[in-house]
C-alpha cells in the first residue's frame, strides 16, 4: 500500500532530500544538489522563493510503500505568477519518482487536493520552484550532462506524467555549441547586414555580478523583454543578485555584459562558467575536498553555459544581440578548458532566437517539456 504524507519530521526532511541518489544511481548526466542548499531553498525561513513579497508558499509530501521511500513532490503556490496573469495556474516540482504509475498517480493526487483547496483549477509542471528554476521533464537530451540549473529526468517521467492525465504545455529548448563552431565570421557577417554605422552605435561593457546598479539595470530590461513570453513573471534586483551569489566562483565578469545605444541600456547577456562536473564529484555535500574543487579545478571546467539575455522590445532589430554574442566569442578564448556552451533554454515557439541560434552553429540538443492538467 501506498501512503503519502506531508513533510514534519526531520526523518521526512532526510527521506525528502536524499531519495533522488535512489532514483539517479544509473544515470551518469545527473548532477546532484548540495543537500545544504537545498534544504535552505526549501525551507519557507531561508527560501528566496517564501520571501517574493507576494505571499507564495508550497507545501512537501514524500511517498512510502512497505516502509521505504518511493517518490517525493511539492504542491507550489506561486503568488507572483497568480497575480501577475491571474490564470488559475498552481504548480507541481520537486518532482521524484520510482518508474511505477501508481506512486506517480498518488503523489499528483495529493499535490492536486493542496492545490485546488488554494483555489487554483489547473497544474503546471515541473517547476521547482518557478519557471526560471529548473523546469520541465527531459525528453530530449537525457544521455548529456545538462547545464547547471537545467532540468534532468528519466526517459520515464514523461509517461508518468501523461498517465496521470498531464499533456503538453510547452516546450523549452536548449542549443549546444562547441568551441569548433565559435566562428565569429558567421556573426561578422550579420553585422554587415546592419551596417557599419548601425553597429558602432552600440556600446559593449563588462556587468558587474554583485554590483546593486547593475542587477536594476538587468531587471529592468528583462521585465520589458519578457513580458509577453509564455509564463514570464517578473524578476527584481534581489533575484539577479541571488542568481549572481548562486553561481560563486564561477561567476566571471568577462562573461556578463550590457548594450546601451546613446548611453541608454537596451540590452544584456549573463553567462557563467559551469560547474556541472565539480558538483558531480561533490555529490551533495561542500566539504573540505569539494570547497578545494570549486576553487582550484575552475581551470578545468570545460562546459559554459548562457544564463539570461534581454533586449528592449524596440531594439530587437538591432545589431545589439549580435555585438553581444560577439563580445563572448571574443573573450571565449580566454578559457581554454571550456569545448561547449549550453545557450538554455528557449521557447519553442520563439522562432527569432531560435533561428538566430541556430544560423551561428547552435545545435538543439534538448527539450525540456512542461505539463498541465485541469484539476
Amino acid at each position: 500500500m501506498i501512503s503519502v504524507t506531508t513533510i514534519e519530521s526531520r526523518a521526512d526532511w532526510k527521506a525528502f532530500l536524499r531519495f533522488p541518489w535512489h532514483v539517479y544511481q544509473d544515470y551518469p548526466g545527473w548532477i546532484p544538489p548540495i543537500v545544504s542548499e537545498q534544504k535552505k531553498q526549501l525551507r519557507p525561513e531561508t527560501g528566496t522563493f517564501f520571501n517574493d513579497g507576494y505571499g507564495s508558499k508550497a507545501e512537501y509530501f514524500i511517498a512510502q510503500r512497505d516502509g521505504e521511500t518511493v517518490g517525493r513532490i511539492a504542491a507550489i503556490a506561486n503568488e507572483r505568477h497568480r497575480q501577475t496573469h491571474k490564470d488559475g495556474v498552481g504548480f507541481v516540482g520537486f518532482f521524484e519518482s520510482i518508474d511505477d504509475q501508481d506512486v506517480a498517480r498518488s503523489l499528483f493526487e495529493k499535490a492536486e487536493t493542496w492545490l485546488s483547496e488554494n483555489n487554483f483549477f489547473l497544474s503546471r509542471g515541473p517547476t521547482s520552484f518557478t519557471i526560471y528554476d529548473p523546469a520541465g521533464v527531459t525528453v530530449l537530451g537525457n544521455d548529456l550532462r545538462p547545464g547547471v540549473g537545467m532540468a534532468y529526468t528519466p526517459p520515464y517521467y514523461a509517461e508518468l506524467f501523461e498517465s496521470c492525465g498531464y499533456r503538453k504545455a510547452r516546450d523549452l529548448f536548449g542549443y549546444r555549441f562547441s568551441s569548433d563552431c565559435a566562428d565569429p565570421v558567421l556573426l561578422n557577417s550579420k553585422i554587415a547586414a546592419f551596417g557599419q554605422k548601425a553597429a558602432e552605435e552600440i556600446d559593449i561593457r563588462s556587468l558587474k555580478p554583485h554590483d546593486q546598479s547593475d542587477a536594476e539595470i538587468i531587471a529592468t530590461i528583462f521585465n520589458r523583454s519578457w513580458e509577453e513570453n509564455w509564463g514570464a513573471i517578473p524578476m527584481t534586483a534581489d533575484d539577479f543578485l541571488h542568481i549572481q551569489k548562486e553561481m560563486g566562483p564561477f561567476a566571471d565578469e568577462r562573461l556578463v555584459y550590457l548594450a546601451s545605444k546613446d548611453g541608454n541600456p537596451i540590452a544584456f547577456f549573463v553567462a557563467s562558467l559551469d560547474p556541472g562536473g565539480i558538483l558531480q564529484k561533490m555529490n551533495g555535500r561542500v566539504g573540505p575536498k569539494g570547497l578545494y574543487e570549486m576553487i582550484f579545478e575552475r581551470h578545468l571546467i570545460t562546459q559554459a553555459r548562457v544564463i539570461l539575455m534581454g533586449v528592449l522590445p524596440e531594439h530587437r532589430n538591432s545589431p545589439a544581440v549580435i555585438r553581444l554574442l560577439l563580445e563572448f566569442y571574443r573573450h571565449w578564448k580566454e578559457f581554454p578548458s571550456v569545448e561547449s556552451l549550453e545557450f538554455s533554454w528557449i521557447l519553442e515557439d520563439n522562432m527569432a532566437t531560435r533561428k538566430l541560434v541556430e544560423s551561428i552553429g547552435g545545435k538543439h540538443s534538448h527539450t525540456f517539456r512542461v505539463y498541465e492538467k485541469f484539476i
